[in-house]
């Protein structure tokens, strides 16, 4: 008879591939888990990895078999996550994964204050960590760009489209132009965000648009770009968001006319992960809340009180 626990531990086993890793990270004997597996193949009669001394590969057996396991077994939690949720009296919680802890930070405290019960667990993950981390299920939510990866296996609802500013010190050179082109950009200095974050991506897809790379003279973290482009070290691209709440104060935005210069947020999830009530909540409130705060001024432009790139 085939037990979950050879289930779980087929799982882990075709996530490492490498029997002594997984040994490891469930704290088993590399015996143990080699019987476990070889236990498995023996009731379905069919080899699921192919050996090679000490290496071992998911063949194409083990491709179908796996399917159907993980699929299995996320249907089984996600029915524990449905009756935990019906019984629950207790906080209620939701987990959300971004490119910047602070970027959706006015969201998420507008979203507490008027769900109290609930507490946001919130992740700062790499474009990459993103996308595997939600096909994984091991969050609720993710927002990121629309186009920052391939999101056929998920569902999304946009939340918000941003344009793209040039951020300047008032000193720059370009700091009194009305607006300005992606072809005035072309050997200037930048300040970027470190590779492998959304907007790191996003900014270096702009340039690729451009028919030009980013000139990057220093990579740092957001909380230091403001001071150093303040200093005229040098410039950096930012979001509507960002020039909205001043993030990058006392430095000048200029817009960028470019018809491609502009990004679509959005927040996705993945249907075969189970949503309780409060992700459920949270899926409503999120979108409403961006459309909400959008307000049309006098002139026909638009003022939002959300903050900077993701």
């Amino acid at each position: 008879m085939i037990t979950m626990l050879q289930l779980e531990y087929f799982l882990r086993l075709c996530t490492t591939q490498h029997i002594t890793q997984t040994a490891k990270e469930l704290y088993i004997s590399q015996t143990a888990l080699s019987s476990m597996i070889i236990g498995l193949e023996k009731e379905l009669g069919v080899k699921l990895f192919d050996r090679e001394g000490r290496s071992i590969k998911l063949n194409h057996a083990g491709e179908i078999y796996y399917q159907y396991v993980a699929e299995a077994l996320a249907a089984l939690e996600n029915g524990q996550c449905a009756l935990q949720d019906y019984q629950s009296t207790e906080q209620r919680e939701i987990s959300l994964a971004v490119g910047s802890s602070l970027v959706w930070l006015p969201m998420l405290h507008e979203f507490r204050s008027k769900h109290p019960d609930c507490t946001v667990r919130q992740f700062n993950w790499t474009l990459t960590k993103l996308q595997n981390g939600l096909q994984k299920s091991e969050v609720d939510f993710v927002i990121a760009g629309l186009d920052d990866f391939s999101h056929d296996q998920f569902e999304w609802v946009t939340i918000r489209e941003d344009q793209i500013f040039l951020c300047v010190s008032p000193e720059h050179p370009l700091a009194d132009r009305d607006f300005i082109c992606m072809e005035d950009l072309r050997g200037e200095a930048f300040i970027s965000v470190p590779e492998g974050s959304p907007w790191r991506k996003f900014c270096d897809k702009l340039f690729e648009r451009a028919g030009f790379p980013c000139r990057t003279v220093l990579e740092c973290d957001y909380s230091l770009r403001a001071s150093l482009i303040a200093s005229n070290f040098g410039a950096a691209l930012t979001s509507e968001s960002a020039r909205n709440v001043d993030l990058l104060k006392p430095n000048r935005y200029i817009p960028i006319a470019d018809s491609y210069a502009h990004r679509t947020m959005a927040l996705f999830w993945n249907p075969k992960k189970y949503l309780t009530k409060a992700a459920r909540d949270f899926r409503e409130f999120c979108p409403n809340y961006y459309r909400q705060i959008r307000v049309v001024t006098e002139n026909g432009t638009t003022l939002d009180s959300t903050i900077t790139e993701q």
